[in-house]
């Protein structure tokens, strides 16, 4: 008591004279920044906060308690007023702190530090993915719980390609619907008043993004954080043609007899479901004389003017074999097709003064297939993008367009003619099937219905499908008075989003993220809704409503919305992976995956991640054999400083020979530290992790426990 007693009494000598009351007025608002009951009161906002945000992240789930509170500015705001507090209170105790004042120092100083280190941490570590097959390197790792838009603009004439442009998108993890609370009214969330008043501060990024481009413009309209494809039924239409069927009596005798009404049901739905085949927007019904009516979408408003304006132009542009018509930027060019066939190896065909050509090679060959009929081709551009093409001239439902270069096609071709000049191709049923009458429908980005009307021979009928109030059932008759005349009634048709459904908000939160936005590219207006690509382990192609294209002059812009990713610096290969099973189970009881930190060769496929290219790789210093596993990390360290630690996450496999993804990720190559193929190939995810602040947090922690230590011992100074 006798030393406090001390200190005391010569810390007031110290302030004596110092305390007039124009000094006391001016010290007295540092003096209650840096007061114990100021930091009492900020601890004790803090701790009920806390409380709060851990019931939260129990109820809701941590992306959402990151979201109203850890992530918030007002909780930033709380923190930094707290590290003020505690930075006034050890300036109010200089000159001079003395050793009574050392241990209080010391213990503020080291939570300082640790603050500091947490927002190291949160302002720039990695928590990153990376999945790879045995076999392969990778050096780009994902960040599955944030979100980029991946803009790119691909010239149709510039010979230099463009790079795609990446912007952040940090939509929150609620559907944008949720931020009015009216809609959370009858809903039985816990907090749900004091959460929803928490929501509007969080951020969340709404409006235009940066495009790049002058003449562009982006807008992100609405987003759903959880949402589902409600399926929409078929397109029903009722068909009435205006032809006799021969039919036999019971009494033998040979009769022509009208034909009944038909119904063909065109459902979409089911076309989701074909796997590889996301190119392919159609479906077809055949009528009980084979008749054929089809059902396709058009994406884009090109794909609609190229179904309603293309027709064959015949005469010398057209051959035995008939003629493609593609429509492009605006234009028709027609290319005839015993002319493709005859294409030599090496050769190359110019489109007009398109600007596009057609080369015949072993990589990209000219295919074409006479029973079918169907023709294959791969479209370029001066600026050297390339896109295949496939035409059915009596299955257009089936065409995959070169929708990324804005190129759409259509293949015709005249069936008597051919069965006349080739006499094999007598009673070939795909030709005689295409004497028949079609009725082709596409809905359009304006989600109207609109058809059109083969003969056999040509097309003699085109419209939109008038859909006038009160008329709940349009009908109309094509070709009227002729012999091709049919009566068509649409019984019901529903319009959709993307193939076989419409996009609707969910209360699940096992749904899919959706973005809907306006795109003015080049003067032309889209609106329409992004799915979010989803990580997966291998990547895989874009569904048709993960990706889309716009139109402008002579260039196309891309969008996708894709996960984050990072460049690491340095690659990654994984030699081999091993697991272990419990006895008698198939329940895994330790994996681990056996790496190299390396120098790569050559940089990571972009569609898929990583790179098969063994060749030439050089193995970085200390990065030789690495075990990584369950309870043992690896480590990195790179030329810039930033330490990476590699911890093993997940196993997949093993594949076998039998299996689709033993061809997919394994080519039959003998790795060079292995002597024979391998029978069976496996998958192993990693987690890549980078803390800046861990150094900063631990010195924190010890200096705190320090300081600590130092308040017992002190009254033994």
């Amino acid at each position: 008591m006798s030393k406090i007693k001390t200190h005391n009494e010569q810390s007031a000598n110290d302030r004596k004279g110092s305390d007039s009351p124009l000094v006391s007025l001016l010290i007295a608002p540092f003096a209650f920044a840096g007061s114990l009951t100021l930091g009492i009161i900020l601890l004790s906002i803090l701790l009920v906060l806390l409380a709060w945000g851990t019931d939260i992240e129990s109820e809701y789930g941590a992306d959402i308690a990151q979201f109203v509170l850890y992530g918030n500015v007002w909780f930033y705001a709380l923190i930094a007023l707290l590290s003020l507090n505690i930075v006034f209170a050890i300036l109010l105790r200089f000159p001079p702190w003395g050793w009574y004042n050392i241990p209080f120092v010391v213990a503020h100083v080291g939570i300082l530090l640790l603050v500091f280190g947490c927002f190291l941490t949160w302002q720039y570590g990695i928590e990153a993915q990376m999945t790879l097959p045995e076999g392969t390197i990778g050096h780009v790792a994902i960040k599955p719980k944030q979100q980029r838009f991946e803009i790119q603009y691909i010239a149709h004439t510039a010979s230099t390609p463009t790079k795609p442009i990446h912007v952040s998108f940090r939509p929150g993890p609620f559907s944008w619907q949720d931020y009015e609370y009216q809609n959370w009214i009858k809903d039985g969330r816990r907090y749900k008043t004091i959460l929803w008043y928490a929501m509007q501060f969080g951020h969340r990024d709404i409006g235009e993004l940066p495009s790049g481009d002058p003449n562009v413009k982006i807008e992100v309209l609405d987003y759903y954080a959880n949402s589902v494809l409600e399926p929409v039924p078929p397109l029903d239409v009722s068909l009435l043609w205006n032809k006799t069927v021969t039919t036999i009596t019971d009494l033998g005798e040979i009769k022509e007899v009208p034909r009944n009404w038909e119904l063909a049901r065109l459902d979409m739905r089911h076309r989701r479901a074909v796997v590889g085949l996301s190119n392919i927007r159609g479906v077809s019904e055949t009528m009980s004389q084979k008749e054929r009516v089809t059902y396709s979408l058009a994406m884009s408003q090109e794909e609609l003017i190229a179904f309603q304006t293309s027709r064959p132009k015949g005469g010398t542009q057209s051959g035995l074999w008939g003629e493609i018509i593609l429509y492009y930027g605006g234009k028709h060019y027609s290319v005839n097709v015993d002319q493709l066939r005859e294409l030599p190896k090496e050769g190359r065909l110019a489109i007009e003064n398109s600007g596009l050509q057609i080369i015949n090679t072993d990589r990209f060959p000219v295919q074409f297939i006479e029973r079918v009929p169907s023709i294959r081709f791969t479209i370029f551009t001066q600026s050297g993008e390339m896109e295949p093409m496939t035409l059915f001239p009596d299955n257009p439902e089936l065409n995959t367009q070169a929708r990324k270069l804005g190129v759409f096609g259509s293949y015709w071709v005249d069936p008597q003619r051919v069965m006349q000049q080739n006499p094999g191709q007598v009673g070939n049923p795909m030709l005689e099937r295409l004497a028949l009458q079609r009725l082709d429908f596409m809905q359009g980005p304006d989600k109207k219905l609109y058809y059109r009307f083969w003969s056999g021979e040509e097309i003699i009928a085109d419209g939109v499908v008038s859909d006038r109030e009160g008329q709940r059932k349009p009908q109309f008759k094509l070709a009227e008075q002729t012999p091709h005349e049919v009566d068509v009634v649409v019984d019901r048709f529903v319009s959709q989003d993307t193939l076989g459904g419409r996009v609707v908000a969910s209360k699940e939160q096992n749904g899919e993220q959706r973005v809907k936005l306006r795109v003015v590219f080049d003067g032309k207006e889209d609106t329409f809704w992004l799915h979010a690509t989803a990580p997966t382990v291998v990547p895989l192609t874009p569904e048709p409503d993960q990706i889309r294209y716009i139109y402008g002059k002579n260039r196309t812009l891309g969008m996708q919305l894709n996960v984050e990713n990072i460049e690491l610096g340095f690659g990654i290969l994984l030699k081999k992976v091993d697991r272990r099973t419990e006895p008698g189970t198939r329940m895994s009881s330790h994996y681990s995956s056996l790496v190299d930190y390396v120098e790569p060769s050559k940089p990571a496929e972009s569609s898929q991640g990583f790179s098969r290219n063994l060749k030439d790789y050089r193995v970085l210093p200390g990065g030789d054999n690495v075990l990584i596993s369950m309870n043992r990390p690896g480590f990195f360290g790179d030329a810039s400083g930033l330490g990476f630690r590699i911890y093993q996450a997940q196993y997949h496999g093993p594949f076998y020979p039998d299996q689709h993804w033993f061809h997919e990720l394994y080519d039959g190559a003998i790795f060079p530290w292995e002597k024979q193929p391998r029978e069976s190939i496996a998958m192993s995810t990693l987690s890549v992790n980078a803390d800046p602040g861990r150094g900063w947090k631990y010195f924190g922690c010890l200096l705190i426990v320090l300081g600590t230590t130092m308040f017992v011992w002190r009254k033994h100074w």
